[in-house]
């Protein structure tokens, strides 16, 4: 039985393996899709992008981001079963992705699943309370569905969140429009003209609205009781709007052409860019041409003009019928024929002056009107000259021709000084010349001629913030909304001006300025997001993150879950060196938009930060926790591998350093910083033939002085073996008479072998030249290491007991300590010129980074006499191939073969030795060493002699 459970265990790993591997490589190839239909549908390649996003999806159900875009493909294409399929998904995993609301709403409403779109839209606000959009959207659905009362209810809910949005007015107007259009077809007149009016409140300006107020109005009574009523709303008001077109419509209704078009001209003469007017001019007098086609009066009247041109009754029918009829250059030629006769006649004049406007001869209607009016100066006649003149300037303004247009609007003002519409078109002729300053000129004499028009005063306040006078025009902007708190578009100028302020201020890095301005905002509009912005924007630049982050808090809390103050919040976080908050922040971001760049940088920019920041404060493990955190936002990111690799060496655990070196090589082959990083490693594990090998390939690949001597470093640490060569030579001299030993030389052949093994040996063969002969001594060693703290060593020595000791035993044990100190217990014994000596030795031993000390002290047991010996070495390494030593000593030591050598005569002798030696080694193989040292040894009480040795020395490692 427990070979079948093995072999099930087997399969459903490895079906669990391929199905890990499968949906890995799915993710992996779903997101290349996703890339690449994101592409082709940024040039307009949909047809291309939408297979792609298909399969991305097949692929990978959770990528979100290709779901929504495939919504939008097939929103674009019209499939909008597909659209709301897919969007379906996309809520379901993720219900506060907010474009997929857009593409989901649409559909239905597409598909007349009315319903549908209003459930979406309900569940679209639950999730984003303040998009005015889907607020908008509602209301509009509502009215499709006939769902008026809840419309009602709902409009008045959008009027209170956005009292001042014009958007907002516009679309609470269209409800009541709606409302009254289903009254007015189920003829319920009375309710109808209520929503109609209400309607006409917040948006006063519809002419629309205004037409179907009026039809609706017109639907009882006689025409001429009517066309009385509007002819008494004229004269009110010659100009009003709704009162001309009222009659005019009562005029085409009653066939009464002439008159309808006179109306019409009136008009055209007060609003002559009104595009309802202008479609008029062309239909209603191909009506009249109609309506007077089975009739021979304009042919009658035209024969009888041809015999008889100065017939006055004949000549005005012509005119009327041809213009009428639209034929206005027929018209302007029997104005100009019977000018010709009569250049003085006012009337005709008067005529060809209305011809010339109603043909956009404007400017020849201009120089005409202002002729008449200086000739008589007809004060009924003025309107119509000033018209006439300002609508010059107007077409001139059209066509960009600035100067023209200014010239025409300075004659206006010479008939009339304070005329608005001429003030107004020398403004703005001046603004399109791009001359500010004389366009504030002239707004401030229009200011000072109508102190109370608001308008003008508006329109500075816009042209100084243009010219860059923002102080100016927001001090205007204030004045003026104190002077009308509650008119909402001076509310909107006041808010506008100072957020502009700020901006500017911000840019010229004035920013206690700004601050003042936003805060004045926030005073007014609590919750204005530009101002929210700007403000913690400010409070960043100026380092003071405290009060950042508690207005971005406060900004959260009206806009909670708001993913630009979320990622605004963690840039304030990192700039305030807070890095782990901001990388959990912007984690958390991009973990709920796993496709989102900007969040997927800021999260690993935020834990490399924290990593960084941890390391410099020496805490290692935080430091590589973030580290971690950093490469499983972005594993391929080489600078967080290559930190995670040195923070892995400092804290010495070189086996997690080489696995992350590794990686980081697999995905940036043969690159320096990991190629260097893997040979440190691989030599911190003593592992060198391996970490010479990537040394001389760093060395290669990277040829800088400094590789080339790190491949070199590693290569000697190869060469287990050395040979060695050393010269010393000894010299005395007497002081006060004392006879002084002969001169001799010693030389030594060694060699050694050392490996990163327990065990390291090695020999010695010396030779002592003298007059009493050569002595030869044969030496082995033996060096074996239990752990890293402890190790012993041992050696042997054989003469032919000519000069040199007979034997020499040497024997050491060396533990080291936590604390990095060494310390030595060990004994030694030699014979010489038939004396036997045994001594104990201990010492310490420490290094401080480049220096190095070490003491031994010795104890001598010579028969029943006992001595001491004491000695000192400092060293420092210079580089790392240049050796610098300095030694003391008292006493003679039995470690010095050059003092053994008259041992039997300086037992027991108090003895001072100095030295210092230096050694230079060249490509970490071959070392050449020079050595001095000083002696005075004391031979009895008043007997001095010196002692002088200089040793070189050479050694090879192969």
């Amino acid at each position: 039985m427990r070979p079948t459970y093995f072999f099930i265990i087997t399969i459903c790993f490895l079906l669990l393996g391929n199905i890990l591997y499968a949906q890995t490589w799915n993710s992996v190839k779903a997101e290349k899709l996703y890339q690449q239909g994101l592409a082709e549908s940024k040039t307009k390649q949909q047809a291309k992008a939408i297979p792609l996003l298909e399969e991305a999806v097949m692929l990978n159900p959770k990528h979100i981001d290709a779901q929504v875009l495939l919504a939008k493909l097939y929103m674009n294409a019209k499939r909008y079963d597909q659209t709301i399929k897919t969007a379906q998904l996309v809520i379901k995993a993720s219900p506060r992705y907010e474009d997929v609301y857009y593409y989901i709403i649409g559909a239905c409403l597409s598909t007349n699943h009315n319903e549908d779109a209003l459930k979406y839209t309900d569940l679209a606000l639950t999730y984003f309370p303040q998009n005015k959009v889907f607020a908008v959207k509602k209301l509009n659905i509502l009215d499709l569905l006939k769902s008026f009362q809840d419309g009602d209810s709902w409009a008045q809910s959008l009027l209170r969140q956005y009292p001042t949005d014009q958007g907002a007015r516009q679309s609470v107007a269209g409800h009541y429009e709606a409302k009254a259009d289903w009254y007015t077809r189920n003829n319920l007149s009375d309710m109808a003209r209520k929503n109609y009016e209400k309607a006409l409140e917040l948006v006063p300006a519809n002419k629309d609205l205004v037409d179907k107020l009026n039809g609706l109005v017109s639907k009882g009574g006689d025409t001429d009781a009517k066309i009385a009523k509007a002819n008494e709303a004229l004269n009110a008001n010659s100009k009003s709007y709704q009162a001309l077109y009222y009659k005019l419509g009562l005029l085409q209704e009653a066939g009464r052409y002439a008159e309808a078009l006179d109306v019409l001209h009136t008009i055209l003469r007060y609003y002559p860019n009104d595009k309802k007017a202008n479609i008029l001019n062309t239909s209603l007098r191909k009506e009249a041409a109609s309506h007077y086609q089975n009739t021979q009066a304009y042919a009658l009247y035209q024969s009888v003009l041809d015999q008889n041109p100065n017939d006055q009754e004949a000549l005005q029918k012509v005119i009327g019928q041809a213009t009428s009829m639209g034929d206005l250059n027929q018209a302007l030629y029997r104005a100009d024929r019977a000018l010709q006769r009569e250049p003085g006649n006012n009337q005709l004049l008067r005529q060809k002056m209305a011809l010339e406007y109603q043909l956009h001869h404007y400017k020849a209607a201009a120089d005409l009107a202002a002729r008449l009016y200086n000739a008589n100066s007809d004060k009924t006649f003025k309107s119509e000259v000033m018209q006439t003149i300002n609508s010059c300037g107007n077409y001139y303004l059209q066509q960009q021709s600035a100067d023209s247009a200014l010239i025409y609007y300075k004659r206006a003002l010479l008939l009339e000084p304070g005329n608005q519409t001429a003030l107004q078109g020398r403004i703005n002729g001046f603004m399109l010349k791009n001359d500010l300053n004389l366009a504030l000129k002239e707004l401030d004499g229009a200011i000072e001629l109508y102190p109370a028009n608001a308008a003008f005063k508006i329109k500075k306040a816009g042209i100084l913030a243009q010219a860059g006078k923002i102080r100016e025009a927001a001090k205007l902007s204030e004045q003026l909304f104190k002077q009308n708190p509650d008119d909402p578009e001076l509310r909107s100028l006041y808010l506008d001006q100072r957020l502009a302020a700020a901006n500017a201020c911000i840019l010229a890095e004035a920013y206690d300025e700004a601050e003042g301005y936003l805060r004045e905002v926030l005073k007014e509009d609590t919750g204005n997001r530009d101002a929210l912005n700007y403000l913690v924007n400010t409070l960043d630049l100026q380092k003071r993150y405290t009060e950042a982050l508690t207005t971005v808090n406060l900004a959260l809390t009206r806009y909670p879950d708001d993913r630009d103050f979320l990622q605004k919040k963690a840039s304030v976080l990192y700039n305030a060196r807070q890095y782990a908050s901001a990388g959990k922040l912007a984690g958390a971001l991009y973990g709920e938009f796993p496709f989102n760049v900007k969040y997927r940088q800021m999260a690993g920019d935020a834990w490399m930060a924290a990593g960084q920041d941890y390391r410099k404060r020496k805490l290692a493990d935080s430091a590589l926790f973030s580290v971690e955190r950093a490469i499983a936002i972005k594993p391929a990111d080489s600078v967080a591998l290559l930190l995670k690799t040195n923070i892995l060496i400092e804290q010495r655990r070189f086996g997690q350093a080489l696995g992350t070196a590794d990686e980081a090589l697999r995905r940036y082959e043969y690159a320096e910083p990991f190629l260097l990083r893997k040979a440190i490693i691989l030599d911190s594990l003593k592992r060198y033939s391996e970490a010479a090998n990537y040394a001389d390939t760093l060395n290669k690949r990277y040829n800088t002085v400094k590789n080339e001597d790190y491949a070199a470093l590693l290569r000697g640490k190869t060469l287990y073996n050395s040979f060695g060569l050393s010269l010393l030579n000894s010299s005395f001299s007497s002081v006060d008479g004392a006879s002084a030993p002969t001169a001799y030389n010693i030389a030594m052949l060694d060699y050694n072998r050392s490996d990163t093994g327990k065990i390291s040996y090695g020999g010695a063969v010396t030779f002592l030249g003298r007059q009493q002969g050569t002595g030869v001594m044969a030496e082995g060693n033996l060096s074996y290491k239990y752990s890293k703290t402890l190790y012993w060593t041992a050696s042997l020595g054989l003469s032919n007991n000519v000069i040199l000791p007979k034997y020499r035993i040497a024997y050491s044990l060396l533990p080291t300590f936590g604390n990095g100190i060494e310390t030595e217990f060990g004994a030694r014994y030699f014979e010489v010129a038939g004396i036997s000596v045994l001594s104990a030795v201990t010492g310490l031993g420490k290094e401080f980074g480049p220096f190095g000390v070490n003491t031994r002290l010795f104890g001598i047991l010579q028969k029943s006499n006992a001595y001491f010996a004491f000695t000192a070495l400092a060293r420092y390494n210079l580089t790392e191939q240049d050796l610098l030593q300095a030694n003391f000593g008292l006493g003679s030591s039995p470690d010095d073969i050059n003092r053994l050598i008259t041992f039997p005569r300086l037992r027991g002798i108090l003895s001072r030795t100095v030295g210092a030696s230096y050694r230079r080694t060249f490509s970490y193989r071959t070392s050449i060493g020079l050595a001095g040292n000083y002696t005075n040894q004391k031979i009895t009480d008043n007997s001095f002699y010196n002692q002088y040795d200089l040793q070189l020395s050479l050694r090879v490692k192969f």
